[in-house]
């Protein structure tokens, strides 16, 4: 019953679902550390049911092939974080989330909808509510507003809770910031479904108080709201001053004055204040995103709409979620700026390929990073990788050895030594001999031409091939030879064998 329940609730992707591996407990960051992989198989209720028992870890992709959701979460990674204050921060907002524990001792925040929503809709709304909570760049789920599904791509997923049923803890805080059980859990979740009008329609600090700070940044306009206290003031007076120049040339100075006095808890000193408009008096001036107290409550997309928000020659580029398609060779699917390109391995490792084909799929081109950077920000984003499994059929080693088994299998087959110069696999002695240079023909002949000799050699090995020498009909010939086992339920195969072949008639 309660993993219909949860099927029910977590509508996500039909194609995939994914597992966490975890290699070890926790890294320095207090993370648990492990590897993800999606399963392109459905998921169905007995995958809730092993998860509910404890058997495997079950994680949802939220995005659908139409690029439609059911629900959303945004993922807290702060292991020290207050469960009860952040529901209580929820309430106070009046935002219609529930929040589980996740399995490194972080939050889920979940939103869960009784229609499907775009997730060009669902995305930004939930990056808007994270910066609003004061957690700014937290993973938001889905990760992307669109999927590849031509190319594979399915999105990622998150890990879902209370994995091993009510023992637990992954487990759901009430509205009182109290544990709830699986049942209370279901219950409060079914009940706290929004439609589309009434999601999109909820409103953050920073949009009911935009005559604050007009047209400005949502972090400052967040933070006149409550006023800016002790840690931090500098930086926040100066990321004013930084807005006050832009909006009133004319007579920042006394603007920052005035912001000081009214916002900043307590105001600075006089001294403190000389020193911020000297900084300021310099040519070059921006907001300083990346330092507290903005950054937490950052919402570079909305800011970057503003007009004295931070502009886009301001900003890096937003790189994440990086998926490689396991196949052969690999594809790699990245987040840039919201938008998924795909990509080979070289513009993975090349900056250089990498701008160009963002330039290609997504009409942009990424601010260059020095070399050291870039390899400091791929390594990151490997990291974190999602590998999507594919089908063995769908790879290029899979399709050569479905070719290996045709040329070896689908054929007349030979029973003698001298029938290898027929271009055949011959079967000898529990043993499958053929000429790599036969298989190389059979190769062309159904258009794989991707193999070389020396690719196809170092195939043959990997699958537990050797090489041997024949002498037929006085001429040495090299040959490969695999084990009839290898071939399975195709090695019983009855095959008619080749009509006699003719011997020392001559050449006409």
């Amino acid at each position: 019953m309660y993993a219909q329940r949860l099927h029910n609730l977590y509508q996500g992707n039909a194609r995939a679902h994914g597992v966490f591996n975890i290699t070890k407990d926790r890294d320095r960051d207090g993370k648990k550390q492990g590897f993800a992989r999606v399963i392109q198989e459905p998921t169905l209720v007995d995958h809730w049911e092993s998860h509910l028992s404890g058997d495997i870890g079950l994680g949802i992709i939220p995005i659908k092939d139409n690029n439609n959701c059911h629900w959303g979460a945004i993922d807290i990674d702060s292991y020290n974080i207050d469960h009860k204050a952040l529901v209580a921060k929820l309430e106070k907002h009046k935002f219609p989330a529930v929040v589980c524990r996740s399995k490194s001792g972080g939050a889920h925040v979940y939103f869960f909808f009784n229609e499907e929503i775009p997730a060009v809709d669902l995305h930004p709304k939930l990056m808007a509510i994270s910066s609003a909570l004061g957690h700014s760049g937290c993973e938001i789920f889905p990760k992307q507003t669109e999927i590849l599904v031509e190319r594979g791509d399915t999105g990622n997923f998150i890990n879902m809770p209370y994995f091993a049923g009510d023992k637990t803890m992954r487990y759901a805080f009430g509205l009182d910031g109290e544990s709830l059980s699986l049942e209370e859990f279901l219950t409060l979740s079914e009940s706290r479904m929004s439609s589309l009008s009434d999601f999109l329609s909820l409103k953050t600090k920073s949009e009911k108080s935009d005559e604050l700070l007009p047209h400005g940044p949502p972090c400052l306009q967040h933070l006149c709201s409550q006023g800016f206290g002790e840690g931090g003031r500098n930086n926040a007076l100066f990321s004013m001053g930084v807005y006050a120049r832009m909006a009133n040339k004319e007579d920042w100075e006394n603007t920052i004055q005035s912001f000081n006095m009214k916002y900043m808890k307590p105001p600075l000193s006089a001294g403190e204040v000389a020193v911020i408009i000297k900084q300021l008096q310099k040519k070059d001036y921006f907001y300083k995103c990346d330092d507290q107290p903005i950054a937490s409550f950052c919402n570079k997309d909305v800011c970057m709409t503003r007009k004295f928000g931070v502009g886009p020659g301001n900003r890096n580029n937003d790189l994440s979620s990086l998926t490689k398609i396991n196949g052969d060779p690999a594809i790699w699917l990245l987040n840039v700026d919201g938008s998924r390109v795909e990509l080979s391995t070289e513009a993975l490792v090349s900056q250089i390929v990498f701008q160009k084909e963002c330039v290609a799929q997504i009409n942009k081109f990424p601010l260059t990073m020095s070399p050291r950077a870039w390899q400091i920000r791929m390594q990151g984003l490997l990291e974190t990788l999602t590998v999507v499994e594919v089908a063995s059929d769908t790879t290029l080693k899979g399709t050569f050895e479905e070719l290996l088994a045709a040329f070896c299998c689908d054929r007349a087959r030979g029973f003698e030594k001298e029938e290898i110069a027929q271009g055949i696999a011959v079967w000898l002695d529990g043993r499958v001999y053929f000429q790599v240079r036969d298989i190389m023909k059979h190769l062309t002949v159904n258009n794989f031409l991707q193999y070389t000799v020396n690719k196809v050699g170092l195939r043959l090995r990997e699958l537990g091939a050797e090489k041997t020498f024949w002498n037929v009909n006085g001429k040495g010939v090299h040959v490969w030879y695999l084990k009839q086992e290898y071939f399975g339920d195709n090695a019983k195969d009855k095959q008619l064998p080749l009509p006699p072949m003719p011997r020392d008639q001559g050449v006409m």
